[in-house]
């Protein structure tokens, strides 16, 4: 199910690290989804630290999250080298994850990572009203 949200967050440095968060994402009919979005980097010296994550939060817990590493072993056996995604599950956690190919050079740049993992995670920028508009812009209605 597609949702949106309102406009892309501003960057803010929080306890030492680069954040772009977003509470309120929303339902096609205008309800709060109980989703967030949280992209960080900490300002540490590693590259890791300085690669920016994100996670998917419902409610409080978290559900997905992209991260890139050198090799990640995960719990299922699974190994994967570079970006990849977190997919939470009762039994193993955060433990199970696949290949996260983002469709771009990373440059460490929060806002891009933002702009991929809610293209991802199917949440549209911009409100409701907005999106109905853009979609109905791409075919052509015979009025040209």
């Amino acid at each position: 199910m597609p949702k949106y949200i309102t406009r892309l967050p501003r960057a803010r440095t929080i306890g030492g690290a680069a954040r772009l968060k977003t509470d309120k994402i929303y339902l096609p009919n205008g309800a709060l989804s109980g989703l967030s979005i949280d992209i960080h980097t900490s300002t540490g010296k590693t590259a890791r630290g300085r690669t920016p994550r994100g996670v998917l939060i419902y409610r409080g817990c978290p559900i997905r999250g992209v991260d890139w590493e050198v090799r990640h072993e995960f719990a299922d056996g699974t190994v994967v080298e570079g970006w990849h995604e977190h997919l939470w599950d009762d039994r193993h956690g955060r433990q199970v994850g696949v290949a996260f190919a983002p469709p771009w050079a990373m440059d460490n740049d929060l806002e891009t990572l933002f702009e991929r993992v809610c293209q991802h995670w199917h949440i549209q920028v911009g409100s409701r009203y907005q999106q109905r508009l853009r979609e109905a812009d791409r075919g052509s209605d015979g009025n040209d």
